[in-house]
């Protein structure tokens, strides 16, 4: 009762209307305690007179400048206190009532804070001018001088210009601007509008403002300018100063939030659930927002109304493989998959650097799309390279609202805002930098390198960059910084053997001419590329190949090569008509500039024309089809030049035919031909079973022709038969189908199949689709040997189709797939969801959810 009795006397003191009301008087800068003194004494002096002033009291609270208050009943008693003074002639004509709630505030005692209690990364606010209400941290404490410098976030103008540009600057313009935003210090910015930087130290001094190099603003205030109780920094202003919040109570932080922020967090169709009152956990789905009110359709078998709710009321739901975008925060643009749902927190895997981040919920959306990896200025991404420092470079492994996490050319990952970060594009572009390996071999960018030494020794990825001996490499095997690690060349190799090895045919030349280069074909071991045979250091394969220059400064440039060794080469210019001398690794083939390599002895003399002249017409009227009519033999070595030859070959001993492509046909010769130059039967080989005479139309597009040499030792001896698909040649007729492979003579059956016919993807019951002719959506094969049977519904028949001919059909959502490459080869599934190339998949073993690419996929027919 006695601490009731003492809060109502306590009321009774407190003023109201019946009491005097208090004015606030504008008074000179500087001598608000002198005027109050002086209307002191005037009071005194005229109570006595005939009109006494009528005021009550005076004060000059200490902390209020340039006013004083004056107490009275009617604001005509405070004009007439007031004149004459000249101290308060600037609030003669204008008083203030102070309302009569905010009295007692006027004469409030603030008890003055315990200095001991301050600390360094201490967290204050200010109370007062341009930075009122920011946070910001204590960086030291000058006890002396009632002072501390406080690191926080500057807000600088960077609409008004500086230097000799302010003389264009509308003054009028300036006082209509309001305070200026937060933002770290801008380097380019502020020499862009005029202002000149000074250093000091580790520090950047701007308008007598100290800034480090991440951008924060190093000032002193005085102690009482800054408030010390209650702080509850934000998870927002905490990311802005690089502060993990781990320490931090994230229900707390997300209760202090604004609420008109929350309800500007949820979208139509965000799945939420109810966070307090009676409907608290029931779920639902957005259908409307207006202003702090969302309306949603619950999900319950009773409610089927929607129902409305306060914003603060509901948060956001998200369920275990959902694909989310981060719409505010420290990760604000990053794209990724739920991978554990906490209280008001989720973990989600990134899309673009493989890490988890644990993000509010409140600051996830739905989206299908996929994180473009593009800072918010638009000029870096993920992946590139940029500049360090000085003496060093490093890769993008990550990127964030304000700054870039850097994987340096040493190993290490460091922190980089991207106000300071250079892109080394402007110094040197390293997409042709070339290198060497542990073996000597040349390494550039899109090389798959394999590490034999360090702490990645065993490990097998591709060049992304390359900068002085460093290679930095993109595994998908390693999660951490996105793939991306970086070795010396001296501590890997080129996968796949050396570079410097010369392929060539493994036959015996039967021409006195040792040194000429095999005919040119699919296939076959000729002088094509850069890797032609030759005689000493000389190489021949090159020499007469039309070549671009893809390096120096005839870079474009495109020649004819007149001579060439290992290392260089001789290219004579088409367009100014003069003879370089060019590195080899700086020049690239054209397409159709390949050299003629089989003008030596006639090679293919005396042949039974097997394509020719002897062919029943397969093309209406096209009799006999590619010259072949009078050609007996067909390419002999004394007829007159005709046909494409180059002329730039210094090789050729007479100007060869140019082999004749004629749709589906093979050349004459065919491109597959033996190597050895003997007469050849004429004989038509099919890749195809014998199977039905209804495919005729469909095989033909398959159909490969191979003309084999006679006297060859390993060569392959059709045998004819009598059944054939097309038309009939003559002479000769169809085959008899064998097993394909094992033939070891260049340019035959068993080479071709050996260069990758079959692949490895090719398992039973997927659905596949017949390359370039036939697209069937249900057609399942069964493998075996070189071939595949396929089931076709459309024909409803089975046949054999090489393996190269196929592809896997794509699934879609919630197919049933099978995983055809990879560790997980031959596990079936169901695909639940599809995230850009990757898929979600529910394993049928053991249920488990696994993310694999789509093209490790293929569909499983239906029955």
């Amino acid at each position: 009762d006695s601490e009731v009795s003492d809060d109502i006397s306590q009321q009774q003191l407190l003023p109201d209307v019946k009491d005097p009301n208090l004015w606030t008087v504008k008074c000179k800068h500087g001598e608000e305690r002198a005027t109050a003194l002086l209307l002191m004494r005037k009071f005194i002096a005229m109570q006595y007179e005939d009109q006494p002033l009528q005021i009550k009291s005076v004060a000059a609270p200490e902390g209020l400048k340039g006013y004083i208050y004056v107490e009275a009943i009617k604001q005509t008693h405070v004009k007439q206190a007031i004149e004459g003074v000249s101290n308060l002639r600037l609030g003669y004509w204008t008083q203030k009532m102070v309302p009569t709630k905010e009295m007692p505030d006027v004469f409030k005692v603030l008890k003055e804070f315990d200095r001991t209690r301050l600390k360094s990364k201490m967290w204050v606010r200010l109370k007062k001018g341009v930075f009122k209400d920011d946070l910001a941290q204590i960086d030291y404490i000058e006890q002396s001088q009632n002072q501390v410098t406080l690191k926080l976030i500057p807000r600088i103008d960077y609409s008004r210009p500086r230097g000799v540009n302010r003389g264009n600057y509308d003054k009028e313009k300036r006082k209509l601007h309001k305070r200026p935003p937060q933002k770290l210090f801008d380097v380019d910015a502020i020499r862009a509008i005029g202002g000149e930087i000074s250093t000091d130290g580790d520090h950047l001094v701007f308008e007598g403002g100290r800034y480090s190099r991440k951008g924060f603003l190093y000032k002193n205030f005085t102690l009482n300018t800054i408030c010390v109780d209650g702080i509850k920094p934000t998870l927002s202003e905490l990311e802005k100063f690089e502060e993990q919040p781990e320490g931090l109570d994230i229900e707390m932080v997300a209760e202090s939030g604004n609420k008109s922020e929350k309800s500007n967090r949820f979208a139509p169709g965000d799945n939420v659930e109810v966070a307090e009152g009676e409907l608290i956990n029931l779920q639902g789905k957005v259908i409307s927002v207006i202003g702090s009110k969302v309306t949603m359709m619950p999900k319950h078998e009773e409610l089927t109304d929607p129902l409305e709710f306060l914003a603060h009321e509901l948060r956001k739901h998200f369920n275990m493989g959902d694909h989310v975008k981060v719409i505010a925060g420290r990760y604000e643009g990053d794209t990724g998959l739920i991978v554990r749902v906490e209280p008001r927190m989720v973990v989600l895997f990134s899309d673009l650097t493989m890490h988890e981040l644990k993000v509010l919920s409140s600051d996830l959306q739905l989206c299908s799309d996929v994180s473009s990896g593009v800072d918010s200025v638009g000029k870096f991404q993920f992946g590139d390279l940029v500049l360090v420092d000085s003496q060093a470079v490093g890769v993008i492994v990550r990127l964030e609202k304000e700054y870039f996490q850097v994987l340096s050319m040493h190993g290490k990952v460091r922190l980089l805002f991207i106000l300071i970060v250079k892109n080394s594009s402007k110094l040197k572009d390293t997409r042709f930098a070339v290198a060497l390996d542990a073996e000597q071999n040349s390494i550039q960018c899109k090389d798959i390198v394999k590490v034999i030494e360090g702490p990645h020794m065993g490990q097998e990825g591709e060049v992304k960059h390359m900068y002085r001996g460093f290679p930095f490499l993109h595994s998908k095997k390693i999660i951490e910084n996105g793939g991306m690690f970086v070795v010396r060349t001296r501590h890997v190799v080129l996968a796949g053997g050396s570079r410097q090895n010369v392929t060539s045919s493994p036959f015996a030349p039967m021409s006195p001419r040792i040194g000429s280069p095999a005919r040119a074909g699919a296939g076959g071991g000729g002088g094509g590329g850069f890797r032609g045979r030759g005689r000493g250091q000389r190489d021949m394969g090159i020499i007469g190949q039309t070549v671009r220059v893809r390096q120096g400064p005839y870079k474009g440039h495109i020649g004819v090569v007149k001579d060439a060794t290992e290392s260089t080469a001789r290219v004579e210019l088409h367009a100014t008509c003069q003879t370089i001398n060019v590195d080899r690794t700086r020049l690239q083939p054209t397409p159709g500039g390949k050299a003629s390599t089989y003008s030596r002895t006639p090679m293919y003399g005396s042949q039974t024309p097997t394509y020719g002249g002897g062919r029943t017409p397969m093309y209406g009227s096209q009799t006999p089809v590619h010259e072949g009519g009078s050609q007996t033999p067909l390419h002999d070595g004394s007829r007159t030049p005709r046909g494409a030859g180059s002329a730039w070959d210094p090789t050729n001993a007479n100007t060869p035919a140019r082999p004749d492509n004629f749709d589906y046909d093979a050349a004459s010769p065919a491109p597959y031909g033996g190597a050895t130059p003997n007469p050849q039967t004429p004989a038509d080989n099919n890749a195809f079973t014998n199977q039905t005479k209804l495919l005729n139309t469909w095989i033909s597009y398959f159909k490969i022709f191979i003309s084999q040499a006679t006297p060859s030792p390993s060569g392959y001896h059709p045998t004819p038969s009598p059944l054939d698909y097309t038309s009939p040649l003559t002479p000769g007729g169809g085959i008899t189908p064998s097993p394909l492979g094992n033939y070891g003579t260049p340019g035959s059956v068993g080479s071709l199949m050996d260069q990758g016919v079959v692949t490895e993807w090719q398992s039973v019951d997927i659905v596949v689709r017949v390359k370039q002719t036939h697209e069937d959506s249900s057609a399942a094969g069964k493998i075996g040997g070189g071939l595949c049977n396929v089931y076709i519904d459309e024909i409803q028949r089975t046949v054999s189709v090489p393996g190269n001919n196929l592809e896997p059909v794509i699934p879609v959502k919630n197919d049933k797939v099978k995983v055809i490459l990879g560790e997980d080869r031959e596990t079936t599934g169901e695909l639940i969801s599809i995230d850009d190339k990757d898929g979600i998949v529910r394993m049928d073993q053991d249920k488990q959810l696994k993310i694999l690419q789509l093209r490790f996929l293929g569909k499983i027919a239906s029955e």
